[in-house]
């Protein structure tokens, strides 16, 4: 695998360095050694709670100052009559407003705090001439504010000094135990796959701890226990109780002989296995260097980042799209910045530009099964339905570069049905799973950029011949979790309504960059035409279709097509559990169902079976009572069920209607979307075999000279899942269909222009759809490894890619 071009030209003009794996410390330079060791102060790291006491000690002293009347309120321009002041006053903040934001808990550091503080004074400035009274007074409380700020930072560097100077405590972080979240446990019994053991009851583990049973399913197996790599005994599984508590390591320094965290000193104690490498810390090292003379800008050993990763077509067409996105938006605000403030360029570009390096990775790529269920199968074998369908699972993971260590921040898993597949899930993507958390810097540019790779991504595949993307906007429920199973203590979970907006507004600036025709939802598409029958619904892993369709054929097998479906209307979570409601229906309430208007349960009291539910009415045409089911009970969640069409080379014209104001976008900025009809569409374009032949991304290989060479048409292209071979393969092949604006009409053609749910099973949760559980190995239970949310040491692939909100 040959690295990027800009590495290759980097490593050429590198001194040789050794590769070393149990630090990354040395791999730093002076300023990011110090850089690391400020990150740990936890003057400047304040819980939530202490955040709060601490700055609303501070707020108080200047809302109840002889002028503070002034500035608790917001600015109300009429009643003061001051009717340019938006025009002057970009950002209005006052003091009631910070007060309301500290106790909701809106600020993650100190210094946001202080901007703001500063800010509200800053704008009465601004607006009021010098040697008016409302400028003296913003003057005085800004003294006075300095003044109370800079106390504060005393109290707390004392507060940090005493913590330090604890024997027993790490001389870097300054904490004498750090606690990781609780590890979680899955049952890998049969009557609750995959569903989370309970904190503080009791298991049973085997199999080198790889395999867990809760009590109840302890009791239900038998003497021998066959797993897919090893066949165990009852009589070896070993009973646990589920209440562990995981500390931090420990590492000595051999030079000053200290003691600090491991994760403090990005120590990897998995790397050092023969126990003799000698340690070096932070501090010493620092000091080590500069009796050396050893240049401030060099690192003395090489150690893999996320950068070193396998690069694949697909994660470097994302990533080159990202970062165009990315300095599009600091150029913007770099502008709007200096003419806001009056400043240099070149402070502009310092106080907008990104906390890190953002590195983009794709590191799962499995072809796998999914059997249609037995019902299923059963019921519309008439219609010669498939007994399986195959995919392509993919992994995606964005790391920033903090502090000088790349950090995991976000995850996404895509299901890639391609056009071999049989109706209906041919030419289909499905997002499956994402989930972030917070430590983006800075933080507003998370949604920006989780957009932009799911925006590029949709790009991507509809180049390669796919044609609708299927999205079910579901949140995990308290306690779950979709790939980061251990999530920051101020990090929310988004309701439905914002998790589906946040879909819906990406959809949207698809829509207005040609990705994207038109939007709709599973029920409209499939379910408003009485017509259709459940074949007709795409038949994905993961999906809420599925196991329900499967829970509403059981009871009509079982005669109970007249019982109301227990989960109408509310939502399920992902692995197939249902979440409580209150407005679960009374027993005795006989109302008509919003599909028919008839009374089921009094039809089945009289002996008379509705249309559809019997097969031969199936058969003869009848309505598919299934469908109607189906849908009365999607139909007030219908909303999250997203369909949209992609803009391929074989859309029909109808599929790319668009709103009005999206077509007057797209006039506007001259985006033309041509989609040409084709009476036989080309086959999804697939990966290479990763070979050195240097294929192209349009299936062409490429001789010494550069020149390009066409192949068979039966060969196939790479689509990203395996690594590049050559740099020309960056590029994706172009399709007939193109959005440009006319300034682009002769740049490269394959340049971009411009979650997470679950199934329902009887209450019960399936191992291969278990939201709460990080998608398992290449055995079927796709479980992925990649880096870990805080880096520690080297070894990013060691830990686990666990998802939740991108929000």
């Amino acid at each position: 695998t040959l690295p990027a071009p800009e590495a290759i030209a980097a490593k050429k003009n590198a001194k040789p360095a050794v590769e070393e794996t149990f630090s990354l410390i040395n791999t730093f330079t002076v300023k990011e050694i110090e850089t690391h060791i400020e990150s740990l102060n936890r003057t400047q790291q304040l819980s939530p709670a202490q955040l709060k006491s601490k700055c609303l000690e501070v707020l108080k002293g200047l809302m109840t100052h002889e002028h503070g009347w002034v500035f608790n309120t917001p600015v109300d321009p009429v009643e003061l009559g001051l009717p340019d002041y938006f025009e002057i006053i970009k950002r209005p903040m006052d003091l009631g407003t910070i007060q309301k934001r500290l106790e909701a808990g809106a600020y993650h550091a100190l210094e946001d705090f202080r901007v703001d503080v500063r800010l509200t004074f800053d704008n009465a400035m601004m607006y009021n001439e010098a040697g008016s009274v409302v400028h003296d007074m913003a003057k005085e409380l800004t003294t006075k504010f300095a003044s109370d700020y800079e106390k504060l930072l005393v109290r707390l560097k004392e507060e940090e000094e005493e913590r330090r100077s604890n024997e027993r405590a790490c001389s870097l972080c300054g904490c004498e135990k750090l606690l990781f979240e609780p590890p979680v446990f899955f049952c890998n019994g049969m009557n609750c796959s995959s569903k989370r053991i309970r904190r503080n009851s009791h298991y049973y583990v085997g199999g080198n701890n790889q395999y867990h049973w809760c009590h109840q399913c302890f009791g239900d197996l038998k003497d021998t226990i066959p797993m897919a790599d090893v066949t165990l005994t009852k009589t070896q599984l070993i009973k646990k109780k589920n209440d562990e508590v995981h500390e931090e390591s420990w590492v000595q320094c051999d030079k000053c002989m200290r003691w600090i965290h491991q994760i403090c000193g990005l120590f990897n104690t998995r790397q050092n296995k023969d126990q003799r490498s000698e340690y070096c810390c932070p501090k010493c090292t620092i000091e080590d260097r500069r009796k050396r003379g050893i240049g401030e800008e060099e690192g003395t050993s090489t150690t893999p980042m996320a950068e070193d990763l396998p690069r694949t077509k697909l994660s470097q067409y994302l990533e080159r799209h990202v970062r165009e996105k990315m300095d599009q938006y600091v150029k913007k605000a770099a502008k709007a910045k200096m003419e806001a403030e009056k400043i240099s360029e070149e402070e502009a570009k310092q106080a907008v530009d990104m906390g890190g390096h953002i590195t983009i990775r794709q590191v799962s790529s499995m072809d796998r099964r999914l059997d249609v269920r037995e019902r299923m199968q059963r019921r519309y074998a008439f219609k010669s339905y498939p007994k399986e369908f195959n995919f392509r699972c993919k992994c995606i993971v964005v790391f920033q570069n903090l502090d000088g260590v790349d950090v995991i921040l976000f995850g996404l898993y895509v299901y890639e049905h391609d056009e071999k597949n049989p109706p209906p899930n041919s030419r289909a993507v499905y997002v499956s799973y994402l989930d972030s958390v917070h430590y983006m810097r800075p933080r507003k540019m998370r949604t920006f950029i989780y957009h932009e790779i799911l925006i590029s991504y949709l790009d991507y595949v509809r180049r390669k011949g796919f044609a609708t993307a299927h999205i079910w906007a579901c949140p995990p429920l308290k306690g779950d979790d979709y790939i980061l199973y251990a999530k920051p203590e101020d990090q929310k979970t988004p309701k439905d309504d914002r998790l589906r907006q946040w879909y819906i507004d990406m959809l949207v600036e698809c829509q207005r960059r040609g990705v994207v025709g038109k939007l709709t939802n599973m029920y409209d598409l499939y379910f408003a035409d009485p017509k259709n029958d459940a074949t007709v619904v795409p038949y994905m892993d993961g999906d809420y279709f599925p196991a329900e369709v499967e829970n509403i054929i059981k009871d009509l097998e079982e005669g109970r097509h007249g019982k109301k479906s227990g989960s109408q209307g509310s939502k399920k979570k992902k692995g197939g559990g249902q979440s409580k409601s209150k407005n679960k229906a009374k027993a005795g309430n006989r109302g008509g169902t919003r599909a028919s208007g008839i009374d089921e349960e009094a039809l089945s009291a009289s002996g008379i079976i509705p249309p559809g539910v019997e097969q031969k009415s199936l058969e003869a045409g009848g309505r598919d009572f299934v469908m109607a089911k189906l849908g009365e009970t999607i139909h007030p969640m219908k909303e999250s069920f997203i369909v949209a069409y992609l803009t391929w080379e074989g859309a029909k014209p109808e599929h790319m209607v668009v709103p009005k104001e999206i077509q007057e976008y797209r006039d506007k900025h001259g985006l033309a979307v041509e989609c040409l009809q084709k009476s036989k569409p080309s086959p999804v374009k697939e990966e290479d075999n990763g070979t050195s032949s240097g294929k192209d991304g349009d299936g062409e290989t490429k001789d010494k000279d550069g020149k390009e060479e066409k192949e068979s048409s039966n060969k196939v292209n790479g689509d990203g899942d395996t690594p590049m071979t050559d740099a020309a393969d960056a590029s994706t092949a172009p399709s007939s269909n193109k959005v440009k604006s006319e300034e682009e009409k002769k740049e490269d053609p394959t340049k971009p222009p411009g979650a997470g749910k679950p199934s329902a099973e009887d209450g019960k949760t399936n191992g291969n759809n278990n939201a709460a559980a990080a998608p398992a190995p290449a055995d079927g239970k796709d479980k992925e490894s990649a880096s870990s949310n805080s880096s520690n040491s080297g070894d990013e692939n060691a830990n686990k890619v666990n998802q939740a909100n991108a929000t």
